[in-house]
């Protein structure tokens, strides 16, 4: 089994954009799904909790699924829902209802929704995210029993390792079912053209910044239709920053505190918290004079900032730009000629996407937690048994499997005679395209193989990662905000106010003088009380005695 996925941004403490790689991520749908399967046979067991004994299923239940997506405007969810739902009421009794939250403002109906305890959900998609620690500090989710999950998800409890159960506790309590027998990597990086990187005298790719920025020249140079990087200005901004600290910081860096306010602990001085912002000045000041640098290349365009407009996504599909900074799930997309979209091979065929990884230069890249993508009940759930028991068919039943992740065969996929999965020519977008997003039951064991992926391409750069992947030993730490609030909410003002600007290169006067304006007001936002709270917290946690480095 390899479940390697990211801790980029938990790394430098810069958590707070990950949403937006649950937007683009999504798997559900026929024609996004970019993961690896480590076996395409679809065989698994059919048993679910329903044939555990003792259990009364004689009163039929609807169990709601709250997820997070954008649910195409057509039948198709209701389709797959319906034959699905044969099968879950023969099972169990039981039929699923789904409810999407959409991404625009995505948490805060997602919170709200939890947060109103009217039962109107039962099963909860959740992730780390998606502030699934906070939402369990305050009693949005049901505690589960070793006995609830043995006798109502007996397949799911029997192969999740006990370690991994006790990542899921929040104060000694299973709050989530984790998603850890599933292939993939979310560590961010920048996918490039490589054939480009080669024309302009980079034989091996991009493999360091100083290379990046060799190649923005050539491009900027060579390709008069193409915006190198064609960003929107409130994208990435946490990504790039916590991306140079990796490659540039000798140690790893584990993110202890708020995303946003640089509280770490450095991979060989356990339990002691700095700040990354002033204990890497000088990293942070080459930085600043880096981004200065692209923004004068014309990196992108001159009004960034106010940018809103701008699919670098699409654009790197026909050609149009010339780098996505994204993760490697995405690049797995990106780099196959068997995706449609992606017509660059189509109109260049010596087209190649190559990616260079955050952290690559220090070998520095986190393995995923396995509550990267999890499963909660709602603890206003009026039918917590019944949706553990739909949850373990879901995740374990390959037809329920295939049917929740895959569509209905024939129609949204189709599988050939190597056993591997495409879409069919009688696919259309328009009808047929569906969301569920059910990310926290995939396993590799129901997984079938796209047969769209450039597999070669893909297989040699998980092994890349699995090589180079670290645990992060603080995934169980969970910081309580409520005594530094004030504080966090003035650091999170000011780290608004300087970020886009650092990331794009749009700051006045000298490099040095911007960054320590920058810290001047972080410090006078109490960020050293947050640091000092951070550690006390870890300290009773983990029976040490620490004291935080002091800023400077």
């Amino acid at each position: 089994m390899r479940r390697k996925v990211l801790a980029v941004l938990l790394a430098v403490g810069m958590v707070g954009s990950l949403a937006a790689c649950g937007g683009d991520s999504s798997t559900s749908n026929s024609g996004g799904d970019s993961q690896k399967s480590e076996t395409s046979s679809g065989s698994g067991t059919s048993t679910s909790g329903s044939e555990t004994a003792d259990i009364d299923t004689s009163e039929h239940v609807v169990v709601t699924y709250l997820t997070i997506g954008d649910k195409p405007n057509n039948s198709a969810n209701e389709e797959i829902l319906a034959q699905l739902n044969e099968i879950l009421t023969e099972k169990v009794n039981a039929e699923l209802d789904v409810y999407s939250i959409g991404w625009t403002d995505y948490m805060s109906n997602y919170r709200l929704t939890l947060t109103q305890m009217d039962g109107s959900v039962d099963l909860v998609s959740a992730a780390d995210w998606m502030e699934e620690w906070a939402l369990s500090k305050d009693g949005a989710f049901l505690p589960l029993t070793e006995d609830m999950l043995a006798t109502y998800c007996p397949i799911t409890y029997s192969e999740v390792p006990e370690d991994h159960w006790n990542m899921c506790k929040y104060n000694g309590e299973i709050m989530f079912i984790p998603e850890d027998s599933y292939t993939q990597r979310t560590n961010h990086g920048f996918i490039y053209r490589l054939d480009w990187a080669k024309e302009a005298g980079l034989e091996d790719g991009v493999h360091s910044w100083a290379d990046l920025t060799e190649y923005f020249k050539w491009v900027k140079a060579n390709k008069e239709d193409v915006i190198p990087w064609d960003v929107c200005g409130g994208n990435s901004v946490w990504e790039d920053l916590g991306g140079w600290l990796l490659s540039n910081v000798d140690e790893m860096l584990w993110g202890v505190g708020p995303s946003n306010t640089g509280c770490v602990i450095k991979e060989n001085e356990e339990y002691k918290v700095y700040n990354q912002y002033f204990e890497y000045r000088d990293e942070l000041v080459e930085y600043a004079k880096l981004m200065k640098e692209w923004d004068e290349i014309g990196v992108w365009r001159t009004d960034v900032l106010n940018n809103t407009s701008s699919d670098n996504r699409s654009d790197y599909r026909i050609g149009k730009t010339s780098v996505d900074q994204h993760h490697t799930q995405t690049w797995t997309d990106l780099v196959s000629p068997g995706m449609a979209s992606n017509t660059i091979y189509q109109d260049d065929p010596d087209a190649e996407s190559g990616f260079f990884w955050f952290g690559e230069e220090k070998n520095h890249i986190a393995n995923e937690s396995c509550v990267h993508g999890t499963m909660a009940i709602s603890a206003a759930s009026e039918n917590p048994e019944r949706a553990l028991m739909v949850y373990d068919l879901l995740r374990n039943d390959p037809e329920c499997y295939r049917l929740i992740n895959y569509g209905i065969e024939g129609k949204q996929y189709a599988i050939n005679e190597d056993g591997e999965r495409y879409v069919p020519d009688t696919y259309n977008k328009e009808t047929d395209e569906f969301m569920f997003d059910f990310w926290e039951g995939r396993t590799d064991k129901n997984e079938l193989k796209d047969s769209r992926l450039n597999w070669d391409a893909i297989d040699a750069m998980y092994e890349t990662l699995d090589a180079a992947g670290i645990d992060n030993p603080y995934l169980q730490f969970v910081f309580d905000q409520d005594p530094v609030q004030t504080q966090i909410s003035n650091v999170t003002q000011v780290t608004d106010k300087y970020m886009k600007l650092l990331t794009y290169g749009k700051y006045d006067g000298t490099a040095e003088e911007f960054i320590d304006t920058f810290l001047n007001e972080l410090k006078s936002a109490g960020v050293e009380d947050i640091d000092n709270e951070v550690q006390s917290q870890l300290n009773a946690f983990y029976g040490t005695s620490e004291t935080a480095a002091p800023i400077e």
